[in-house]
């Protein structure tokens, strides 16, 4: 708690009173101005989560010092001019005066901010429903949430399913294990690995226009089932071709002209998967076949070799850390020996890292960005 300074407050009110000043009464004012402030605090505790919680705690002891100190600087503008009760209206010093009103009123202004702690509360309070990426415990709230939801009556204009859908992709992001029971079960029209998806392909079928046979257009029709086990999505698959089969027809913006486009393997695994792209349940989906690609699978080894190699140090502007990834506290953590130097820490925050004394490191959220950025101070050597 601030601490007033009572020698200035009764020079502050001698110079403005003829009345005595009565000892302790700045600090008894102040006090039930914090008293106040303190009962708010605590009935906002109950409606917010234990972070919210510590957000709220913060908030009152920096209103704490911030009012004690700005009463001491308010006694003292007042404890230093000339006052007219002393001086008398003679000779007075308007120029010492003026100085004084000008100190006034930039304290004033002041005062509004400071004061206002109700507006700091309701914005904790409301903004502690906001379930940031980087909490601790993020994907256990949005876990709480989505079952919750489910739970919920359905509401008339569909926000409950829409808030599911946003929820669960970004679940998908922070917590991509906890779909590997679903993802299990995901398959197209009964297939499940990149081959039998392509060999999908032989299913579909080509035929000319049904409105125009003789224009020589050839289309490929291919209907798709996607499914999760529990869900299924039906969409279907059209695209003009040649007569071949072998090539998509496909119109060039940059040479404003036809041209025929090679149907390899990789492209119509794709053409197939990217019917079911969207949030929610297709997001899971679509990442799960977008990750079974020989390409992305390559790059996953790729990078677990990396990570492998570099699991327990990296170097960055010449500094060596030690790398730790913490999954309890979804946590990308480096720990160096000392204090890096300026450049290295300008380094390490335009990189989103930032410092965490309680655990002595430099962090930011474990996903993939975060192992990208971490490849990328270190290429930078």
């Amino acid at each position: 708690m601030g601490i007033i300074n009572e020698d200035l407050a009764r020079r502050s009110k001698e110079n403005m009173s003829f009345s005595d000043y009565k000892s302790g009464s700045a600090t008894a004012e102040y006090n039930a101005v914090i008293a106040e402030a303190v009962e708010k605090i605590e009935k906002a505790k109950l409606k917010v989560s234990p972070e919210g919680q510590e957000r709220l705690d913060r908030l009152l002891e920096s209103f704490k010092v911030k009012y004690a100190d700005w009463i001491n600087r308010s006694n003292k503008n007042g404890a230093g001019h000339v006052s007219v009760m002393i001086a008398g209206p003679s000779n007075y010093n308007m120029r010492a005066h003026e100085k004084y009103l000008n100190r006034e009123r930039a304290l004033w202004a002041e005062y509004d901010d400071i004061k206002d702690i109700d507006s700091k509360i309701w914005s904790v309070v409301n903004g502690d429903k906001i379930i940031r990426s980087d909490d601790k415990n993020a994907v256990e709230r949005i876990k709480a949430k989505i079952a919750s939801l489910e739970t919920a009556p359905p509401d008339k204009w569909g926000y409950n399913k829409t808030e599911i859908r946003r929820l669960k992709e970004r679940l998908l992001q922070l917590a991509p294990e906890e779909f590997k029971e679903q993802q299990a079960n995901i398959s197209i029209n009964g297939a499940k690995t990149y081959e039998e998806i392509v060999a999908l392909w032989d299913k579909g079928r080509k035929h000319q226009s049904q409105y125009d046979a003789n224009s020589g257009r050839w289309y490929y029709d291919l209907p798709l089932d996607f499914t999760d086990g529990k869900r299924h999505y039906k969409e279907f698959l059209q695209i003009e071709i040649d007569e071949s089969g072998e090539n998509r027809v496909d119109f060039n913006l940059e040479k404003r002209e036809t041209e025929l486009i090679p149907l390899t393997s990789y492209r119509k695994y794709n053409l197939i998967i990217c019917r079911i792209s969207g949030s929610g349940n297709k997001a899971v989906i679509y990442q799960h076949l977008k990750s079974l690609t020989p390409k992305a699978q390559a790059a996953k080894v790729a990078e677990e070799s990396s990570d492998n190699e570099a699991a327990n140090d990296v170097t960055i502007n010449g500094e060596t850390a030690k790398v730790v990834r913490n999954k309890e506290d979804m946590r990308l953590q480096l720990m160096f020996d000392g204090k890096p130097d300026e450049k290295t820490r300008e380094t390490l925050k335009s990189n989103g890292f930032r410092w965490a004394p309680s655990c002595m490191a430099w962090q930011r959220l474990l996903n993939e960005n975060a192992e990208w950025a971490l490849r990328r101070m270190a290429k930078a050597n």
